[in-house]
């Protein structure tokens, strides 16, 4: 990839999800201003992952839990690492009470990325979607995401196989 323009200084990306239903796994489409002609991937940095304390009131028992990904599809029935489309996948389990009376989930959860040769996750911005799935819940969940990315300036050959990883041309 020599000679391709980088951005110097990062960019925000945010989007929120909130299930159709309790327990039914749900899209959301992250709007990027980024057309699919457009021959440019995101170097993806940190992303930052937001439940409520009243979303997180909602894990109750220990079957209970919430899904939050990002992906490069809306096409997918479950939430699993073996789908290409799924780009980070994270999953808050029940958690014990302490002592005082509290459970300690630190908000947001963080994924750092920059620690990855090439210095993040390289994806098309278009179409990213945030999707969640509550588990054993009681009524729907909302998830919001905040991240962190540079554009890269790709080559048709270049951005055409990245396309093609995340199975997004169908």
């Amino acid at each position: 990839m020599a000679n391709l323009k980088t951005d110097k200084y990062a960019n925000k990306l945010y989007g929120t999800v909130t299930e159709t239903g309790a327990n039914t796994l749900t899209y959301s489409e992250i709007k990027t201003n980024v057309s699919i002609f457009d021959k440019v991937a995101w170097i993806i940095h940190r992303l930052e992952w937001y439940l409520a304390a009243t979303e997180l009131d909602k894990l109750l028992g220990l079957g209970d839990s919430i899904t939050m990904a990002l992906t490069a599809s809306d096409k997918a029935a479950a939430l699993a690492l073996n789908d290409a489309s799924v780009i980070d996948l994270m999953t808050i389990n029940h958690k014990d009470l302490t002592a005082v009376g509290f459970s300690d989930y630190p908000t947001p959860f963080i994924r750092d990325f920059s620690g990855l040769p090439g210095g993040g996750l390289i994806v098309s911005p278009r179409p990213l979607y945030l999707a969640a799935k509550g588990v054993s819940l009681a009524s729907a969940v909302t998830a919001q995401c905040r991240g962190f990315f540079t554009v890269l300036e790709l080559s048709a050959d270049e951005y055409l196989e990245l396309v093609d990883f995340y199975r997004i041309v169908q």
